[in-house]
């Protein structure tokens, strides 16, 4: 009788083991704000169904609003083979009027001259 209770609690405690290494069903992947003024971004994928998220959160700099944007990336779909371009999406070099004060790079003053 004592070794199957021994045996049920190692099984158990196993089984918790790999419960708690689980990982929840959403997750959020850090994304390093790049040239944007204290933008803080994170990329959130859904592990279940395959949809992308990115989470901006951006400060107010001078007249520009700051705020949140939760922009939807689309769904992930397998390839026939690596390399395979899914979608394709363009848009023009400078950004639009109503870009994110956090996604501007125009804004950002003009790198110094070296003094001679």
């Amino acid at each position: 009788m004592l070794k199957k209770i021994l045996l049920a609690a190692v099984l158990l405690c196993g089984a918790a083991n790999v419960l708690a290494g689980a990982e929840g069903r959403y997750q959020a992947i850090p994304i390093d704000p790049g040239e944007g003024y204290g933008a803080e971004k994170a990329l959130i994928l859904d592990s279940v169904s395959g949809h992308l998220w990115i989470w901006i959160e951006s400060p107010t700099v001078d007249d520009d609003p700051g705020g949140r944007f939760l922009i939807y990336q689309g769904q992930l779909v397998p390839g026939r083979k690596m390399g395979d371009i899914i979608e394709k999406q363009e848009w023009p070099a400078k950004p639009a009027k109503d870009t994110p004060p956090a996604l501007k790079t125009d804004a950002l003053p003009a790198p110094r001259q070296k003094a001679r």
